[in-house]
């Protein structure tokens, strides 16, 4: 159980993060905001708030079913800690954006200048772990070419990881730029990204 241990604490840290925070808060939060950081969608806080929480409880569900049901179970006990590591890297992604929610309907924070360093930050951790991950259906880079082949599985989660590096420093400059191009470079980066990384899949399973 001491694998699932971090994950389930910062669950429970959600949970009781969101009823203290419960009463402060208006009866409309904030659940997305616009390129210059202004709230554009509102939900009633007894649903926007319990948002975070309840996508966190699905995905520590599936960390702990994943490996269970996926074909190449067994794959996954080669890769156990980065798989661990990635699952609750995640969840605690979320939990930081759901402080930022919060923070946000109490005027503290601006969401603008906190979400993209965040992404930026989670991006260059996905692709720091990348090159560890194992032939699986559910966790990495799985095209028909990576799931066909094992060296391409390779070679592909080495140069994409890369890419997610570069990919989240760049994510790291956006609140630095101004805001009427911040939501198409947001866009741009990520759309080259996995446009690089679906190509060099299909280069390295052509030049086998």
């Amino acid at each position: 159980m001491k694998k699932y241990g971090f994950g389930l604490a910062v669950l429970i840290m959600s949970i009781i993060v969101t009823f203290i925070s419960y009463p402060y808060l208006p009866e409309q939060i904030a659940v997305h905001w616009n390129y210059k950081g202004v709230p554009d969608d509102f939900d009633h806080k007894s649903f926007g708030l319990f948002l975070f929480p309840g996508i966190m409880f699905v995905l520590y569900l599936l960390t702990i079913v994943l490996p269970k049901i996926d074909p190449k179970k067994s794959n996954f006990q080669r890769f156990q800690g980065p798989y661990f590591r990635i699952m609750n890297g995640i969840l605690f992604f979320l939990f930081l954006v759901q402080l930022v929610q919060i923070t946000s309907g109490l005027g503290i924070v601006n969401p603008k200048y906190v979400v993209p360093e965040l992404v930026g930050i989670l991006f260059i951790f996905i692709g720091n772990l990348s090159p560890k991950f194992k032939p699986n259906y559910f966790v990495g880079i799985r095209t028909p070419w990576t799931l066909a082949n094992e060296e391409v599985w390779k070679k592909t989660h080495r140069f994409g990881g890369k890419v997610f590096v570069i990919t989240g420093l760049l994510q790291l400059l956006v609140p630095f730029v101004p805001a009427a191009i911040q939501a198409a470079l947001v866009f741009s980066i990520i759309i080259i990204c996995l446009i690089l990384i679906v190509v060099s899949s299909y280069y390295f399973f052509i030049k086998l």
